[in-house]
């Protein structure tokens, strides 16, 4: 995943990342109005102070090799996430619902949103595993939605999350795995025996 950071012509900070397709997996019949998105995948450009937000779709290919003014030209045709969706975005789910948006605002932005579709993204952990993650909104166990960290027969639940998860970095997502699954301390208690080959902390694996 390419990572650019610029400013533009105000000297505003952004960042800017790729959501690469080979990393969404579609699980509904709603990417009809994104259909491109799921072809090509979308750069999201975020300034630097959280404040404001875009996404491009579809991007030139080599797009991270751009200039500082072909990437403030990219911006300038990225769609803005509207102020209100992402204050709703910024909340985190299972938490109190954000202020109603007014209803002239709700209904300027009635348009299907990458965040609205049931997306799955996979990331790979620093120590190479794949990993699949998406929004399960009915957890065996009941109760409320959870984003579900995947690999092969391992799955890990996180109770709260951002909303625009599916906008997140790689490196993001590996946070919040990390929080769906914190590690245990192993450090051994000194006298205490070791039974065991990975009670030795150099032996202790990540996720």
């Amino acid at each position: 995943m390419a990572v650019r950071e610029f400013s533009d012509d105000f000297g505003r900070e952004w960042r800017a990342w790729d959501i690469k397709p080979e990393a969404i997996h579609p699980q509904t019949k709603a990417e009809d109005y994104l259909a491109d998105c799921y072809t090509v995948g979308w750069i999201v450009f975020e300034r630097t102070t959280g404040e404001e937000k875009r996404r491009l779709c579809p991007y030139p290919v080599r797009w991270a090799d751009s200039s500082e003014s072909e990437l403030r030209a990219l911006l300038g045709s990225a769609e803005i996430v509207p102020p209100h969706k992402l204050h709703t975005q910024r909340q985190t789910a299972g938490e109190s619902a954000a202020p109603a948006a007014p209803a002239d605002a709700v209904v300027a932005d009635a348009r299907l949103d990458i965040t609205d579709l049931e997306v799955v993204r996979s990331f790979r952990y620093p120590g190479g595993r794949l990993w699949t993650v998406c929004v399960v909104t009915h957890p065996e166990h009941g109760g409320p939605p959870v984003l579900r960290f995947t690999a092969g027969m391992r799955w890990l639940d996180l109770k709260s999350w951002p909303r625009d998860w599916a906008d997140a970095r790689d490196d993001v997502l590996v946070d919040m795995l990390r929080r769906a699954a914190p590690r245990a301390d192993k450090t051994p208690v000194p006298g205490t025996p070791r039974r065991r080959w990975n009670d030795l902390p150099e032996y202790t694996s990540g996720a």
